[in-house]
Parts: structure tokens; sequence; C-alpha cells
């Protein structure tokens, strides 16, 4: 087995788990936004046993349960905007053959830079709800991994457009 048909191996598994990825994170978004919006309609209220579990024994309001699952919520939702983006390079690598294309570096870096502004913007929401709600010692919710994690895509966008280069430059020898 070539070094290129070990990486297009690992692409497709890549791809299969980016998909169950979205997947979670979908149901997750769903669960999160039912739960948020019963809680504030008052179809889940106090007499229910399980929200009156969670309101006693984390001591939280009713707003504030509402704003954690928001948070929840907006979180997982910027999160599978991302993998989705992901999902979507590998299927297109894999329809290319090769990581080492001009377009595949084009589309990491795209991914990096998409990484490290989807994760600004949802810190800064999630910051302001839980503001709002008077649970600031609860956001633990810190953009440093995503920002590292975006600045490494784009170092690989540069990595893999060295690569393309050194391919072209073998096919025209």
């Amino acid at each position: 087995m070539s070094n290129l048909e070990k990486i297009q191996k690992g692409m497709r598994v890549l791809r299969i788990l980016s998909k169950i990825v979205l997947i979670f994170t979908i149901v997750g978004v769903a669960l999160a936004s039912i739960g948020a919006t019963l809680v504030a309609a008052d179809v889940a209220n106090m007499e229910n046993r399980f929200l009156h579990f969670i309101s006693v024994a984390a001591e939280m309001s009713k707003g504030q349960i509402v704003g954690t699952l928001t948070t929840t919520a907006v979180s997982l939702l910027f999160g599978g905007i991302f993998t989705a983006f992901v999902y979507r390079y590998f299927t297109a690598e894999l329809k290319e053959g090769t990581p080492f294309t001009n377009a595949g570096a084009d589309r990491i870096k795209r991914l990096g830079i998409m990484q490290i502004v989807l994760s600004v913007i949802s810190t800064g929401i999630i910051a302001g709800i839980y503001e709002k709600i008077g649970l600031t010692e609860w956001n633990r919710f810190d953009d440093a991994g995503s920002i590292t994690f975006g600045i490494f895509l784009i170092l690989l966008a540069m990595v893999v457009r060295y690569g393309a280069e050194l391919e072209q430059k073998t096919k025209a020898k």
C-alpha cells in the first residue's frame, strides 16, 4: 500500500467521523434548543421533578437554566457549522484523489480562518449570555485552543501548497 493510499484511507475515516460528529451536533443543538424552549414556555417548570432537581442542586433560576441551555446550543451550533465544512473538505479531497492540490490548500486555509472567526464569535455570544444571566463564573468557554487549531490549519495549508508545487514539478518532468 502506497503512502497516498494510506492517506486516502485516513481521509475516508476522517470523513466518516466528521459526519458522525455533525449528526451528534445537530441532535445536540435540537435537544438543547427544545429544552430551553420548554423551560422558557413553562412546559417544563419547577413542579416537574427533574427540573426541580436541577434548580435545587445547581441553585439556578428558570432564566439561568434557559441561558445555560442556550449557551450549549450556541456552542454546538458553531461547532457543527465548522464540522460541516470539514466534512465538505474531506469529500472534495477524496474526489481529487490527493490532498496536495492548490484548491485543497485554499480549502484548508479557509477552514483555519473560519475556525478562528467562528470561535471568537461563539465565545463572545456565550460570554454575553452568561453575563446576562448572572453566571459569569460558570463560563468555561475559552477560544485559545480553537484559535491555535485555526493557526495550525493555516500553517498546514502552506505545507499542502508546497506539496502541490512539488507534485506539479514531478508531473512536468
